[in-house]
């Protein structure tokens, strides 16, 4: 836009100023003709000279007439020297040339500095905006050069992705979806990833513009975001939601089964689960069982006691950890617990709740190898001199109470 507009202004200063080059032609005829009525005008004066001194009339008079002569060449010499100083055609057109260079570099310099000065703006406002509630003013002024930002720097797609979070917390729905769709026609089909969470904005956006009234061509923008992040959690959440409103129930379940399996036990959990049950019996009433099984949390019951050769090495104050990782999978432990061997022998439990990290639960795995490990170093991962005892496989749901005696020797 500013682009277009700089061509216009550049293209209307450049018919001003080309305006007298146009008449650089009768300019230049007029400086010719000056030309040649200054040699006429010398000629005739050197005749006229040579006439009076012929003339047999007093020095006084001679001298008189002289003086008119000097007085009348000089004017002619003046206006002759009037059309000699009217500029060149080449030195008019460079000139023209050089005040238009000038003209658009000042602009673009002017218009450089204006949208840093704005995005810099922007930014105290955002680093503000992390720390303390920004005022009504603010916030207005924030989403006036979040704009102008996004427009100077078109390229910039996390400007504009700023503005469609700020729209969106503001309750501007609308514009919100605006804004995620001028972003999602400007990435790359090969941002897979981006495109999926820009997707999954936009529906969310429409889906609230709508007063939260679903449509298909909205949940088809949530399964093909789908389709790009499988395991995108914000994604799969307004998916369950978009199905279970059009009344699909089924895929509504399969949708939040993903969400449900990666959280740890809690209020959150708690709610989804009401919400996945809700749609399985809703999809009962229309003739369709939906096995709910897998809703089941994994728990393992773990008695831990040291052999008599371990007692014998180990301090009372050494770290024991308690740990469950999956069979074939990640090597990050599922669950862990950590005790003291002060406190053996000791039944403990492991669960959800001593998930390491989001979406890696004892719940999503079937089997696991379940580890108790002395540490002399007090440090997870097992060193020479640590005692230690393991058993693998373990179900992760419906095993009877394991017992683990730490007799191992780290070598």
């Amino acid at each position: 836009m500013i682009w277009a507009l700089l061509l216009l202004l550049t293209a209307v200063l450049f018919v001003i100023l080309l305006q007298p080059l146009l008449k650089s032609d009768d300019a230049d005829l007029d400086s010719d003709s000056a030309s040649l009525q200054q040699s006429e005008n010398l000629r005739l004066y050197q005749t006229r000279s040579a006439d009076i001194d012929a003339m047999e009339i007093t020095e006084d008079e001679k001298a008189a007439l002289r003086l008119e002569l000097d007085r009348e060449l000089l004017a002619n010499a003046n206006q002759a020297q009037s059309y000699s100083k009217t500029p060149s055609k080449a030195l008019r057109a460079g000139f023209l040339v050089a005040v238009v260079a000038v003209a658009v570099g000042a602009t673009v310099l002017l218009y450089q500095q204006w949208g840093a000065a704005n995005a810099i703006a922007a930014t105290a406002l955002l680093d503000k905006a992390s720390s303390v509630e920004l005022s009504d003013k603010e916030r207005e002024e924030l989403i006036e050069r979040l704009t102008a930002a996004a427009k100077h720097d078109p390229e910039e797609i996390e400007w504009n992705y700023l503005l469609g979070r700020l729209l969106n917390a503001q309750g501007d729905f609308s514009q919100a979806a605006d804004v995620f769709a001028d972003i999602l026609a400007a990435l790359p089909a090969e941002a897979a990833q981006d495109r999926a969470a820009t997707m999954t904005l936009l529906a969310q956006a429409r889906f609230f513009a709508n007063d939260q009234v679903a449509d298909e061509e909205t949940y088809g923008l949530v399964k093909r975001a789908l389709e790009l992040a499988p395991n995108q959690r914000q994604t799969m959440g307004i998916a369950g939601i978009l199905a279970f409103e059009l009344g699909h129930y089924s895929a509504a379940v399969d949708h939040w089964k993903g969400l449900y399996l990666g959280m740890p036990e809690g209020p959150e959990s708690q709610s989804l689960g009401q919400g996945i049950e809700r749609a399985a019996s809703l999809a009962a009433e229309q003739g369709e069982e939906i096995d709910l099984s897998w809703m089941e949390r994994a728990q393992i019951q773990v008695f831990v006691a040291l052999s008599d050769a371990a007692k014998a090495e180990v301090n009372s104050t050494d770290s024991v950890f308690v740990l469950a990782k999956a069979v074939s999978g990640p090597p990050m432990p599922l669950a862990v617990q950590r005790l003291t061997v002060a406190d053996l022998p000791q039944v403990i439990t492991l669960s959800d709740a001593q998930a390491m990290a989001a979406g890696l639960q004892l719940s999503n795995f079937a089997e696991v190898t379940v580890i108790a490990r002395v540490s002399r170093t007090n440090q997870p991962i097992a060193q020479p001199g640590d005692w230690q005892t393991q058993i693998s496989p373990v179900a992760t749901r419906g095993t009877d109470l394991l017992n683990l005696s730490i007799d191992q020797r780290v070598e």
